[in-house]
């Protein structure tokens, strides 16, 4: 992958706050190359790419400028993961290995639906408010993250990374916080917990922005008339 499209998508999931510009980005991938961490590669056929990525993907160590984060090949991963497993402590083994149950029960949850840390920051928004305008009130975020979470597309993704992601969004207008107000009610604890510092404020609660649905059952006054007519008639 492209290194300057990579730092986009991560940047957008809000998973680069220790580098947060494209040079000290890349000045990462170069430590972590040196230490055979990860791959970089040379963009071989660059006629037949956008220029404009190319030139902002490049990084330059020594005599070679790299373009692209190489994938690594599936004996490489399972390979690094048997050497993970193997130094883990017994402790950390039980803890990844309740994790990677997780990870298979809430791949039956989602039933199709993309996990959230997958999406970038504008699908990431929209799926949100979706689940939010189903509800009849605006949502609290530990409460939303928790819906989430128990339909299995929270997978790899925790609350404060969440909030996070709901920051970031808030940010760029793809959906709306607003601080908890005392009509909104909820518990204290959970409200606290909801908490998301933006320009000076806290902010608790993702804002709905569908319209209210209709009663159904309608105006039962004028039913009851009709039907008195009705009978008079007959």
């Amino acid at each position: 992958m492209f290194i300057a499209p990579l730092f986009r998508l991560l940047r957008g999931r809000d998973e680069v706050p220790s580098f947060p510009t494209l040079s000290a980005f890349k000045a990462r991938l170069l430590q972590a190359y040196n230490r055979g961490l990860l791959e970089l590669a040379t963009c071989e056929r660059a006629e037949d790419v956008n220029p404009l990525m190319v030139a902002a993907s490049a990084v330059r160590l020594r005599r070679t400028t790299f373009h692209l984060v190489r994938r690594w090949s599936r004996r490489n991963i399972f390979s690094a993961l048997g050497d993970v497993v193997a130094a883990l402590s017994p402790k950390a083994y039980a803890a990844a290995k309740d994790f990677a149950r997780k990870v298979h029960d809430d791949e039956k949850r989602r039933e199709g639906r993309p996990r959230l840390i997958t999406l970038p920051l504008d699908a990431f928004a929209a799926r949100v408010q979706t689940v939010v305008n189903e509800g009849s009130h605006d949502a609290l975020i530990v409460e939303l993250f928790r819906e989430f979470d128990e339909r299995g597309e929270a997978t790899g993704l925790g609350l404060r990374a969440f909030k996070a992601r709901l920051r970031a969004a808030h940010r760029a207008g793809s959906l709306e916080l607003r601080a908890c107000e005392a009509r909104d009610g909820g518990d204290s604890e959970i409200v606290q917990a909801s908490a998301v510092d933006h320009g000076g404020m806290t902010l608790h609660l993702v804002c709905r922005t569908a319209m209210p649905l209709p009663i159904p059952w309608g105006r039962p006054t004028l039913l009851l008339r009709r039907v008195r007519a009705t009978m008079m008639q007959a």
